[in-house]
């Protein structure tokens, strides 16, 4: 509870600061064209601090709380002002500077309690996939970014996690960042307890949080590598790190390295195909490498790590530079990059939803 706390006493700052520089304005007659320009200003200064919270350096960490905050108070304010001019030239009134602050604040508020419950709201998203190579109906699930500790209540990691268990799959694929920098050692380990017994086989690869790579922003490391796996293969969970694994005679997977390995990574072109004939998942963090994972003989490729920009207007930004979400072909292959079932650090996500992916394959009609 105390990230929310947090969060909100930050929210509250953020819009003092909105304020504090509005209010010298407040009475002040300014042309349309200018404010106009004010309006666009706002609002691209909000999406520039959201998109530092998700791709800045890591120096920021220490700010990223107070530039998200301020993300959803000038985006907010920015929605009311345009608002608020356009029904004020309607009709025909004089600006009421409180009661234009007041809309700008009721729009901050539902903005920021709409960002808090979507990132607490996990729900599965269905797909279908066929080939000639599949001989028997499969269904997999692949779960990315749970980011555990950092953005949700455990009580939703729980939930989740039994709501995976009743769909009784042919196996689980955990894809990368489910622990991160701020994930205490006895999250992580009740974490992976949690797929104790599950079942069905639960793969594992890393993404570029779950090393607490950059713990000294966080206040150093909760817990070393070598606690983490013992934590899985304690929990009966199979670490992949370009390794292949057979879940059936008609379906392979393969679960590569975080790119962020460097050399430590293999390069596709090296990885042997044990069964050529097989279908073939192809399971990696980040969509950044797809083409290079053709060469392995990818049918089918899942990805998580964008959180499909996670938030708005950030979405659509992504896909002008890249992968983000959704289905992606190459040839015959697919890849599907999930927007992940959680986020990073704080309670808010105002694009996309959190949610895990379940994989029907079926064999070709």
């Amino acid at each position: 509870m105390s990230i929310f706390v947090e969060f909100t006493l930050w929210f509250l700052l953020a819009e003092a600061i909105v304020t504090a520089v509005w209010f010298p304005l407040r009475k002040k007659q300014i042309k349309p064209a200018v404010r106009g320009l004010l309006i666009a200003g706002k609002a691209i200064l909000g999406v520039v601090l959201g998109a530092l919270v998700m791709a800045g350096p890591v120096q920021l960490r220490v700010l990223q709380p107070l530039l998200l905050a301020l993300y959803v108070a000038l985006l907010m304010d920015a929605f009311a002002d345009l608002l608020y001019t356009v029904v004020q030239k309607i009709r025909k009134k004089d600006r009421r500077p409180g009661v234009f602050k007041a809309v700008s604040l009721l729009f901050g508020v539902l903005f920021f309690v709409y960002g808090v419950v979507n990132m607490e709201v996990v729900t599965p998203a269905y797909h279908t996939y066929t080939s000639d190579k599949l001989k028997e109906e499969h269904t997999v699930v692949f779960i990315a970014d749970l980011h555990v500790g950092s953005a949700q209540p455990f009580s939703v990691t729980e939930k989740t996690v039994e709501a995976v268990r009743t769909l009784s799959p042919d196996c689980v694929i955990l894809g990368g960042d489910i622990v991160d920098d701020y994930t205490t050692k006895e999250e992580m380990e009740n974490t992976f307890r949690l797929f104790s017994d599950f079942g069905a086989p639960v793969y594992y690869l890393y993404g570029n949080h779950d090393r607490q790579g950059h713990a000294e922003y966080a206040g150093g490391k909760k817990f070393s590598q070598e606690e983490l796996e013992a934590a899985m293969t304690g929990a009966g969970v199979v670490i992949l790190k370009d390794d292949f694994a057979r879940v059936a005679p008609d379906l392979l997977i393969l679960g590569r390295e975080d790119i962020t390995e460097g050399e430590g990574r293999a390069d596709a072109r090296t990885l042997q195909n044990p069964d050529p004939d097989a279908f073939l998942i192809v399971a990696d963090h980040q969509p950044v490498q797809f083409k290079e994972n053709l060469a392995v003989g990818t049918d089918l490729q899942l990805s998580g790590h964008t959180h499909a920009g996670r938030l708005f207007p950030l979405g659509p930004l992504y896909d002008l530079i890249g992968y983000n979400c959704g289905d992606y072909a190459e040839g015959d292959a697919i890849m599907n990059v999930s927007p992940g079932a959680c986020g990073w650090r704080m309670p808010i996500r105002t694009q996309a939803h959190c949610r895990y992916e379940v994989i029907t394959l079926k064999p070709a009609a």
